[in-house]
């Protein structure tokens, strides 16, 4: 985020770890349940720019 400020990177992306959790726990309990689960999960990813760069920072 620093180095977005900076002017250092143009973008970054902010990866889910809520969502990836929530993912995994929805293919565990799919799995458990004897249904069929895709190898990949994509869990999407958020742009993060100076733009909205203020919405990540806390």
């Amino acid at each position: 985020m620093a180095s977005l400020e900076q002017r250092e990177l143009a973008v970054t992306v902010f990866q889910d770890a809520a969502g990836q959790g929530a993912g995994a726990v929805e293919a565990a309990m799919r799995l458990i349940a004897g249904e069929a689960v895709d190898r990949k999960i994509m869990i999407p990813f958020v742009l993060v720019t100076r733009e909205n760069l203020e919405s990540f920072q806390q």
